[in-house]
C-alpha cells in the first residue's frame, strides 16, 4: 500500500500535463468527470472496460494535429476510435482517445466519381449518402454501425465483394495527420509505403482522417436470397456444407454474393445477394437447391427471394435501418470471436467438417450462451478479391493479406442477452470449433477485423499480416519511431 500514493500522483501528472495542453490548444476534450464520460468510453463488445484518461473529440484536421503533438510530448499513447466496433474495443485502448464522430462529412467529385468520406461515417449513413450522392455505391459489410476507419483499413468485406473488391480496394487516398502532428495526403505516388501500410493493416501507422473512394453504379436489380435447413445428424450437415462450399467455388459468377450460416438446433442457412435479373439467378442457383434438397431428405428449403433495389437490398442484409446515430449507438454484445481464412487451393475436408459438426451436435455450450458460425465466399470465378496482386508483390498497394483465400469464417460465441456477465468458458467454446477442425487449419490466417483478443500480439501480427510483418514494422518505425499511435494487435 506504501506505493499507491506515489502511483496516483503519477497517473495525475500525466493526465495534467495532457490535458493542460489540450486545453491550451482549445481542443474540445472529455476526462471521468465530464458529461458523457460513461457514453463515450462504452465499447461494442461489453466483455471489456476501457480506462482511457482523455477522449479527444476533435472537430478538424488542426485539432487532430494538436492532439497527437500533445499525446506525443507527455509520452502517451493514443488510439483512434472510428465506429467503436472494434471486436477488442482497440479504439478504446489507448491513454488517449481520438474520436472521429466529428468527421461525418461526404462529398461526391461527379467527374471522377470519387467519394471524400469523414473518418467517422459508419457504414449505413455512407451508404445512404452515396446513394443520394447520384446512385453510388461502394462494397463494404452489413452492419450500418461499423465505422468506417478501421473497415477500410484492415480489408471491408461487403457481399459484392467478389464482384467490385473489399472496401480497401477502392480506396485511391487518404488524408492523415503523422505521428508528429504533421498532416499530408497519402496515394500510390505519395508516401507509397505509408499508403500499402494503410490499405490493409492500418489502425497504428497514423490518424486517419478521410478517406477517397472510387465508387461504383449501385445495381438498379439485386435478389437477395437465403434458403434454410435443419439437418438431424452430423454427417449429412458436414456433407451439405463441403458440397455447397464446392459448388459456389466452382459456379458461383462474381454477381453471385454467398455464404453458409450455422446456428444452434441444427440451423444451416445459405444465403447471399445476386446482382442482375431474377431470371438469370434462378438458372444459377438451381443445381445447388437440387441437390441440397437431396440432402435435406427430400424436403424443400424454408426460402426467402425478394427482388430489391440497393438501398432495400442492404437494410434487408442489415435487418435493421441503414441510418445510425454518428454518436451513441446501443448495438452492443458480450462475446468472442476466433476466424479462418482458408485457402481456395485446399477447402476444408469432408473429415475436418464432419468433425466440426460432430462437436456442434453433441458439445453443450455455457449454459445462457448462444453461438453462430458463417463462412463467406472471397474467391472462386471471376472473383475481384482474389484478382489483386499479392501484397507481397512489389506491384501491390495493399498490405491486406488474403489475396488467395477461399472462404473466411467467422466463430462467434455471445452471452444469450447480449450483456454481461461474460462465462469464460464461451471462449473454451468457440476455440473448441476451431480445435474439431483439426490440424488441417491448425495455422490458417485469420482476418484482422475480426479480432481474436486470445492472440498474443506476435501470433496475432503473423495470423492477420504473414510475410508481411517484417515491412509493417519497418514503415511503423520510420512513420511513429515513438510509438505513439497504438492498437494492442498492430505495430
Amino acid at each position: 500500500m506504501a506505493l499507491l500514493p506515489p502511483i496516483v500522483s503519477a497517473f495525475n501528472t500525466d493526465r495534467s500535463s495532457l490535458t493542460d495542453c489540450l486545453n491550451e490548444a482549445n481542443v474540445p476534450i472529455l476526462i471521468s468527470s465530464s458529461v458523457g464520460w460513461s457514453q463515450a468510453i462504452q465499447p461494442f463488445n461489453l466483455r471489456f472496460t476501457p480506462v482511457p484518461n482523455v477522449v479527444v473529440t476533435p472537430r478538424n484536421i488542426h485539432d487532430v494535429q494538436s492532439a497527437v503533438k500533445c499525446a506525443s510530448q507527455a509520452k502517451v499513447k493514443v488510439s483512434v476510435k472510428g465506429g467503436g466496433h472494434s471486436y477488442g474495443a482497440y479504439g478504446l485502448a489507448g491513454v488517449m482517445i481520438i474520436d472521429m464522430v466529428g468527421f461525418q462529412d461526404v462529398t461526391l467529385d461527379s467527374t471522377t466519381q470519387i467519394a471524400r468520406v469523414g473518418a467517422g461515417m459508419r457504414l449505413g449513413n455512407m451508404a445512404s449518402k452515396l446513394f443520394g450522392l447520384g446512385g453510388r455505391a461502394l462494397p463494404h459489410g452489413t452492419c450500418p454501425s461499423v465505422g468506417v476507419g478501421g473497415h477500410a483499413t484492415l480489408g471491408g468485406f461487403g457481399i459484392d465483394s467478389r464482384m467490385w473488391g473489399l472496401l480497401v480496394d477502392t480506396v485511391v487516398k487518404l488524408d492523415v495527420v503523422l505521428a508528429d502532428g504533421t498532416a499530408t495526403t497519402v496515394s500510390a505516388t505519395s508516401h507509397p509505403d505509408l499508403f500499402w501500410a494503410l490499405r490493409g493493416a492500418g489502425p497504428g501507422f497514423a490518424v486517419v482522417t478521410a478517406f477517397y473512394f472510387q465508387t461504383l453504379p449501385a445495381p438498379a436489380v439485386n435478389i437477395n436470397w437465403m434458403y434454410t435447413y435443419n439437418f438431424t445428424s452430423a454427417a449429412t450437415a458436414a456433407a451439405a456444407c463441403q458440397f455447397a462450399t464446392g459448388w459456389a467455388q466452382q459456379h458461383a459468377p462474381k454477381e453471385l454474393g454467398f455464404g453458409i450460416i450455422l446456428a444452434p438446433g441444427g440451423v444451416f442457412a445459405i444465403q447471399g445477394v445476386y446482382y442482375g435479373p431474377k431470371a438469370t439467378y434462378q438458372s444459377i442457383i438451381a443445381p445447388l437447391l437440387e441437390k441440397m434438397k437431396g440432402l435435406h431428405k427430400g424436403k424443400s428449403s424454408a426460402s426467402t427471394v425478394q427482388q430489391l433495389g440497393w438501398i432495400d437490398s442492404l437494410t434487408a442484409l442489415a435487418g435493421a435501418p441503414l441510418d445510425t446515430p454518428p454518436q451513441g449507438d446501443n448495438s452492443h454484445n458480450t462475446f468472442y470471436v476466433k476466424s479462418l481464412d482458408t485457402r481456395e487451393s485446399a477447402p476444408i475436408s469432408l473429415q475436418a467438417l464432419t468433425s466440426l459438426f460432430t462437436y456442434l451436435f453433441n458439445t453443450t455450450p455455457p449454459s445462457g450462451s448462444q453461438w453462430f458460425i458463417n463462412s463467406y465466399l472471397y474467391g472462386g470465378s471471376g472473383s475481384k478479391i482474389t484478382s489483386f496482386p499479392p501484397s507481397t508483390d512489389p506491384a501491390s498497394t495493399s498490405s491486406y493479406a488474403g489475396r488467395d483465400s477461399g472462404y473466411v469464417w467467422q466463430l462467434y460465441g455471445y452471452t444469450g442477452d447480449t450483456q454481461p456477465p461474460f462465462d469464460a468458458a464461451i471462449i473454451g467454446f468457440v476455440k473448441g470449433m476451431v480445435e474439431a477442425l483439426g490440424a488441417e487449419v491448425a495455422g490458417l490466417p485469420a482476418y484482422a477485423a475480426y479480432v481474436d483478443t486470445a492472440l498474443a500480439k506476435e501470433e496475432a501480427q503473423v495470423r492477420y499480416w504473414g510475410a508481411r510483418v517484417p515491412r509493417l514494422k519497418a514503415i511503423k518505425a520510420a512513420v511513429d519511431p515513438w510509438a505513439v499511435l497504438f492498437n494492442p494487435q498492430g505495430f
